[in-house]
């Protein structure tokens, strides 16, 4: 049986095969990056979205996402969201982030979600989106404390881990809420697999089935 290992989340493609593991990528993308994209493999999807540090004059971008947010290459809508330390205020990117969350829903694709010091902000727009039933909220680079986590994981957030997690808090992530990524690390997604399962203490193989059945919405 072909096994898949998912890199959530990243900005450098790699290999498409490592140790006998088939890789699948999902390159994060600008609207304006995707419309310029040359062919790649069929082992590439894609996150398209706008970055809280671009969220100022973004009008046209918007436009451009909502335009292309139904090709079915962008499997999720990201990375998008809040970041208190840089980037315009608070209430610019507010905007924009509760813009992409309704082209998410429309769409029906989950959303790739970058916070920084805005978590009150993030799970007041949580409360109030997932009224409506939708796709899942996935936290990317996550490295939050045990009771932050608790917290979000009991609203329903999903959790993209690298390879630099707090051992403590993954303890406390539902197994249908974990995903693996890379981000900017030259590191392989395989690696970040491996310390994922080790800390848990589950065979990585087994490990790596319970993610693929969390990337139901990557289409090969």
């Amino acid at each position: 049986m072909t096994m898949y290992l998912y890199n959530l989340h990243t900005h450098r493609l790699g290999p498409e095969e490592i140790d006998g593991y088939k890789i699948r990528y999902i390159l994060n993308t600008s609207p304006d990056e995707f419309s310029a994209l040359s062919p790649v493999g069929d082992n590439v999807r894609f996150s398209c979205g706008i970055h809280p540090w671009f969220s100022d004059k973004s009008e046209d971008q918007l436009k451009q996402l909502r335009d292309i947010a139904s090709d079915p290459r962008i499997v999720a809508i990201g990375e998008v969201g809040l970041d208190k330390l840089k980037g315009p205020e608070l209430s610019i990117q507010t905007n924009v982030f509760r813009q992409q969350i309704e082209i998410a829903l429309e769409f029906a694709k989950p959303i790739i979600i970058h916070c920084v010091k805005a978590w009150d902000e993030l799970i007041a727009l949580h409360k109030e989106y997932r009224a409506i039933s939708g796709p899942a909220w996935i936290i990317h680079g996550y490295r939050g404390n045990p009771q932050q986590t608790k917290q979000l994981a009991k609203l329903g957030f999903k959790f993209s881990l690298g390879e630099n997690f707090n051992k403590e808090s993954l303890m406390f992530i539902p197994t249908d809420s974990i995903f693996c990524e890379t981000d900017m690390s030259e590191s392989s997604v395989c690696k970040v697999y491996s310390l994922l399962s080790l800390s848990l203490g589950v065979e990585f193989n087994h490990f790596a089935l319970f993610v693929s059945r969390n990337m139901g919405f990557y289409s090969i």
